[in-house]
Order: structure tokens, then sequence, then C-alpha cells
């Protein structure tokens, strides 16, 4: 039977998926279709079908994945107007496949684990530089400005990425590059959501060096500016780790909605004005960090 065919076709193409990392093009996906079915021995059917056929099992895969409890053949018929035997097909090829499971006790169909395989696969295909670099590359040419990508590594921030604006006057850092957290956007942003006995912890064991005049050097101090990042949703290194340069950070989230990197907007603080950062560039950092964290599986409001 036709559901029975682009059932199969349907988990054979999200297995191939959980098992690579790499994209693939439209002509490929046809030849990868096309081979599914011939290994089987048939036809491809109409177009129409196909696509019918696959978003009716998808359908049926999000039912379940709204009911925890699961659901039987007379109530997925009833929610998708299918007949039963339909439902019947879909359900025993998706079994088979392990992407569904039916209780013992209860009769009724759950997801199956053969899922949560897949969707760890998923979440470690999500480098969060690979996902991040072209919105960064992005912020950069609206900006004109160098943007950093930073992660935590143990007590410090590392730069992972570097996109150059093209103003002549540059910042001289280098992805590897590693920088203490209590004077910089990107550390502020890296530490904020983390406890306080943590972020305690850390500032005991690297000390808080003045790197300027306007670094913060004590807790108490750094704490009350941790809870300001918090609530505004970025942070401002304000000429605090280095002479003349001012920068502007904001975090971005995996699909858990934990702080995974931070990214910043740095340059020379004629270009950098304390009215620039908070009016312009504070809106427009907040934008790209929610875009990113879009990316990385991050569920929020609506980005227009």
């Amino acid at each position: 039977m036709l559901e029975e065919r682009i059932v199969f076709f349907i988990t054979q193409f999200i297995t191939f998926f959980g098992q690579t990392a790499f994209s693939i093009s439209t002509s490929s996906f046809q030849l990868l279709c096309y081979d599914i079915f011939e290994r089987r021995g048939e036809e491809m059917s109409t177009r129409k079908d196909v696509v019918q056929s696959v978003d009716r099992a998808l359908t049926l895969l999000e039912y379940l994945a709204d009911e925890p409890e699961g659901l039987g053949v007379t109530e997925l018929s009833n929610r998708m107007d299918l007949p039963k035997s339909t439902i019947h097909r879909f359900l025993k090829t998706l079994l088979e496949r392990q992407y569904i499971r039916q209780n013992p006790k209860t009769g009724q169909y759950q997801l199956g684990l053969r899922l949560l395989y897949l969707s760890g696969s998923l979440m470690d295909q999500l480098d969060v530089r690979k996902v991040a670099l072209p919105y960064l590359e992005a912020l950069g040419k609206e900006t004109n400005e160098v943007i950093h990508l930073c992660v935590r590594d143990g007590d410090e921030a590392v730069y992972v990425e570097k996109v150059e604006g093209d103003n002549t006057i540059r910042m001289y850092s280098k992805v590897g590059n590693r920088v203490l957290m209590h004077c910089t956007a990107v550390g502020k942003v890296l530490l904020s959501e983390l406890p306080e006995d943590e972020i305690a912890a850390i500032m005991a064991r690297t000390g808080m060096p003045a790197k300027t005049k306007q670094t913060i050097t004590d807790l108490k101090t750094l704490l009350t500016e941790l809870a300001k990042v918090r609530s505004q949703g970025f942070a401002i290194d304000n000429v605090e780790h280095e002479e003349g340069i001012r920068c502007i950070g904001a975090p971005i989230r995996n699909y858990e909605g934990e702080i995974v990197a931070a990214f910043s907007i740095s340059g020379p603080t004629f270009r950098m004005t304390e009215e620039r950062v908070k009016t312009e560039l504070s809106s427009i950092i907040k934008h790209y960090a929610l875009l990113i964290s879009n990316a990385l599986g991050y569920v929020a409001a609506e980005v227009t």
C-alpha cells in the first residue's frame, strides 16, 4: 500500500539524517527517494500522493507528541479524519521501525525511543559556532564593527570566532584569546545566570583585577551588574577591559534555554558612544541573540 511505502521512506529518510551531520542537496534528496523505493521493487507514486502521505505520517507523530499517555486507533482516526484501516497501516510501519510503541496495558500508541536517539543526534549536530557564524557576519555588516563569539572555559571566556568590520581602526583580538569575565561584556553574559556562590568562587580564583579605571573590582557591585544584565538581556563593557574600547554583549541559548555562548559588538568609544550602544545597538544585538538562539532550538517569542 502507498501509505506503508511512504512511512517506510520517512523512517529511512529520518534515519539517514540522524546518522550524518552533513546537509543534502535537492538533487541528492531526489536520488535518495528513488533509491529507497527502488530497493523495495516499487515505483514512486504521484508527487501529490507522496506529499499527502508524508504530511499524514508526520501529523500522526505530532498528535502522539501532544499526548504523553498515548492515543488509540479510533482517536487518531477521528482527529485525522482518516479510515481506521489507513491509520493501522501507518502505525504498523512506525511500530516496526520503533518510532512509536504500544502501551501493553492500555493499548494506546506513544512515541518511541528511536525518536529520542534522533533528537540527541540533532542536538549534537547543532554546533554553536557553525550555526551562529552567518548571523554574526550579517551583524558585522549591519553595524560595521567587530563581532566576537565566546564560550566559557572554566573560569574564563574564550574567543571562538571573530568577524571584522570594514572600519580601518580594528581590534587586535584573535580566536583563542582568553579573557576574564568580570570586566568583559561576553564574560558578564556568561556569568549572569550562574548561582551567586559559583560566581563568588570564580572571582575568588581569578581575582578581579582592574584593567582600566572603569573595571568593577568588588563582588557586590558585580552581582548588582549581573542582575541588570539578566533584566535587560544584554551586558555592557563600558571601557572596563581595554582603554578606548566599548562593547555590548548578549546571550545565545540552546533548546533548553541555557546560555551556551555569548557574542558582542566591539569598537572604539568614538564610534561606540554610550548613546549608540544603549539606543541603537542594544535592540540590534537582542534581535540577533534571539535569531541565533532560535536556530539552536530555543523557543521564544516570534522573530519579526
